[in-house]
């Protein structure tokens, strides 16, 4: 990489930053230099599992398109089948998850419920947070790694049964979404308005699906645990079974409180999930996950004009809390 820097910005070596060499760089020269260098930006990201783009004359949602259009590692994808509350910007690019800022966002692999996963995720710092805020990051092999042995066993034999609700159209849940936006529609999560595509989409992910009074939708997916990366055959922890369960550690007691109380119906609960054979998941193997999650957390502060791009397999992100404004772009390829 005759025209970037690369160095480390943390201990854990996550992510790999880039920079050019030389200061005014222009956007074309930029878009020519990932297209040279792009067999080796591959290798580091694979090795790394994240690369951070610094200092490149990135300003809005065209030029981040612009960056993944010429880093050449797949096609665009929607977040079908997802259901944190985000705005769709144009073509593949998204606002990263607008869930209340006061609330931290574990790390995760992006889709890792879906059999149609995406392959890598980008994110591009359009208003970097005042306070907070940052795109939190970890190695999913270490994490793997750090996990119980008999936790990982139990998960690993058993697999995952994530099963969510979601509405057409709620005075009820409208409202609710108002106050404060936590709960999408189906006709969000499947970006259709039509029942028989919807179907058409739950089958070609393989979610099971159902529909109950209202016209809300039940769907389930069977997803493992675990998984080996495509290419290096490293294996990973790849779930988001601690997303899925809400319990008082991830919402806080109160709101915690009020889910219960809220989600009471059977027809209109948000998340649950289980061992696919339905059984129970032990509250204390769910704690044991963000114990573990916590523990290898990285963060780094983000600057504006920053693309962050992650190996979706290899590297988790989340959310921390924030105050202040802050606007977060993101996209994926599969």
């Amino acid at each position: 990489m005759t025209e970037f820097t690369a160095e480390h910005i943390n201990k854990e070596q996550l992510p790999l930053v880039i920079k050019p060499k030389k200061k005014g760089i222009k956007k074309q020269d930029f878009w020519e230099l990932l297209k040279s260098d792009g067999d080796q930006l591959r290798k580091q990201l694979l090795t790394y599992g994240g690369l951070l783009f610094r200092d490149f004359p990135i300003e809005n949602e065209d030029d981040f398109s612009s960056v993944i259009d010429h880093l050449h590692l797949g096609k665009y994808i929607n977040y079908i089948g997802g259901d944190s509350p985000r705005d769709k910007i144009k073509g593949g690019v998204y606002t990263s998850t607008e869930a209340p800022p006061s609330i931290k966002i574990p790390l995760h692999n992006e889709l890792s419920f879906v059999k149609n996963h995406p392959k890598h995720i980008y994110f591009y710092c359009h208003i970097a947070p005042e306070q907070g805020g940052e795109t939190i990051v970890g190695d999913a092999r270490k994490v793997l790694k750090a996990v119980d042995p008999d936790v990982r066993k139990r998960f690993s034999e058993k697999g995952l049964k994530y099963v969510s609700c979601y509405y057409r159209d709620s005075a009820l849940m409208n409202m609710l979404n108002r106050f404060q936006r936590s709960h999408r529609s189906w006709l969000d999560v499947f970006e259709v308005n039509d029942k028989n595509e919807v179907e058409r989409l739950c089958r070609e992910n393989e979610f099971a699906y159902q529909w109950n009074q209202h016209d809300w939708l039940k769907i389930s997916q069977t997803r493992p645990a675990t998984m080996k990366h495509p290419e290096t055959g490293e294996e990973v922890w790849f779930n988001q079974v601690h997303l899925y369960d809400f319990n008082p550690r991830l919402l806080g007691m109160w709101r915690y409180v009020a889910a219960k109380m809220f989600y009471c119906r059977d027809h209109m609960k948000l998340h649950e999930v289980f061992f696919s054979d339905h059984s129970q998941i032990p509250r204390k193997d769910l704690y044991h996950v963000l114990d573990v999650l916590d523990a290898n957390t990285i963060y780094f502060p983000w600057q504006k004009g920053d693309v962050l791009v992650l190996d979706n397999v290899l590297a988790m992100h989340g959310r921390a809390v924030f105050n202040g404004k802050r606007r977060i772009l993101t996209a994926m390829t599969g």
